[in-house]
């Protein structure tokens, strides 16, 4: 069954065009693409309330209270050339509302597309434009300050390897600014692997990525341990060798087409 969109954690500003219904058997001209995420740790489905443990590629065990993250700027490709962007669409992907693990990419142009891009986080333009609603919105616990910005992955849990006194360890993840060497945003770009995604009809094609945040402590490309790096909450160099791991996370699994 598929998932529910849930709308409040999707903030995307399009100018649309009004038309008339399409007449039988009239080719559409663009339909929509759902990203459909699934985090997982390892091989198993990653589970945010804390009762299933993992162990990191330090030997470290953990478990997960609370995961979100930012996506954003999502393109798709053909033979190597942008076919499809999605202006100003943000969208926040928190575990413990499975809606937001559904992500509608709207009025995509109808043809074929090999690829998918995007970016981890929230882009400097966002980050410096002031109070902003829906998925951007300060209420969502994804904000620091405006010199700082949106955090663009919060991982938080629990591990015998922390040395805070209650066993916790966080993450967050952010910083956008070239200039002080704090950039954690970080592009991600799947092939489809040989299989071709079409968009053309009355049902939505869906693009099915893995997110396994095991990989956030393991890499490529870095190996970092809940041991030396339980508080990870200001933007710099630490966080940037996370961000080179959360870039790592993702991989395509599926395609189902639409169907005219």
């Amino acid at each position: 069954m598929m998932k529910k969109i849930l709308p409040v954690l999707a903030l995307i500003t399009m100018t649309l065009v009004g038309c008339k219904d399409d007449e039988p058997g009239t080719p559409r001209t663009s339909g929509s693409v759902l990203v459909d995420l699934t985090n997982v740790v390892g091989s198993v489905n990653l589970d945010e309330t804390g009762a299933t443990w993992y162990t990191n590629a330090s030997g470290e065990s953990f478990s997960v209270t609370r995961l979100k993250y930012y996506l954003s700027n999502f393109e798709l490709i053909r033979n190597d050339e942008v076919k499809y962007k999605l202006e100003n669409g943000y969208f926040l992907v928190d575990e413990s509302n499975q809606a937001s693990t559904v992500l509608e990419l709207p009025d995509v142009p109808a043809g074929q597309y090999d690829k998918i891009r995007f970016l981890i986080g929230v882009d400097s333009a966002r980050n410096v434009s002031g109070a902003q609603t829906g998925a951007l919105d300060p209420a969502n616990g994804m904000f620091w300050t405006w010199s700082t910005g949106y955090i663009f992955y919060k991982l938080e849990g629990k591990s015998p390897a922390s040395a805070n006194v209650d066993s916790t360890f966080n993450y967050h993840i952010a910083g956008f600014r070239e200039s002080n060497n704090t950039n954690s945003l970080r592009w991600v770009e799947l092939s489809f692997n040989g299989s071709t995604l079409t968009v053309d009809g009355d049902r939505e094609a869906e693009v099915h990525i893995f997110a396994d945040h095991l990989r956030f402590f393991d890499g490529p490309p870095n190996q970092m341990t809940i041991t030396g790096n339980y508080n990870v909450m200001t933007p710099g160099p630490r966080a940037q060798e996370f961000a080179d791991n959360y870039a790592q996370l993702f991989r395509f699994d599926h395609l189902h087409n639409s169907a005219h």
